[in-house]
């Protein structure tokens, strides 16, 4: 092989090798919506606060999912939380599958939330004999919310 051959090929591959970050960026980020009304939680299952609750239809942004793809970490506007990925619209099969951690995931998003406080008693979550703490009420968002149809709730 040639020295400019050579040369092509390197800087083929490291043009390549920059670009795989930002295909991983992009996957790992995925727009996806909610099928229905749904729950945003604080924590991958039922037993975690709720933060709020998307109207169908939402745009989410899908950064991973918990082993299974059962509950996806997902974020929409200025809110972040885990829907069950039963009630995202696109298959989440090509999200990465992500680790929580109570005390990180909590510090980093929920620290002005009412039930930020019971953060230790949480962070046993997935635990055998775990119990959640008693619920404590969440405040009204900023901004109402769609209303549901009568006797409908989000799922979730």
């Amino acid at each position: 092989m040639s020295a400019i051959t050579i040369r092509s090929i390197r800087k083929s591959l490291g043009a390549f090798a920059l670009l795989l970050p930002i295909a991983a960026f992009a996957q790992s980020h995925a727009s996806n919506s909610t099928n229905r009304a749904v729950n945003l939680r604080a924590g991958p299952d039922r037993a975690f606060p709720v933060v709020t609750w998307l109207p169908a239809r939402t745009p989410v942004r899908v950064s991973g999912c918990t082993s299974g793809w059962r509950w996806c970490d997902v974020s929409s506007g200025r809110s972040r939380g885990w829907v069950d990925a039963r009630y995202l619209q696109n298959s989440v099969r090509r999200a990465p599958i992500v680790r929580f951690s109570v005390p990180s995931y909590w510090d980093r998003n929920y620290r002005n939330q009412p039930w930020y406080g019971n953060r230790n008693q949480w962070s046993n979550w997935g635990s055998p004999g775990f119990r959640p703490p008693a619920p404590t009420p969440i405040r009204p968002p900023s901004v109402p919310p769609q209303r549901l149809p009568p006797g409908t709730r989000p799922a979730g």
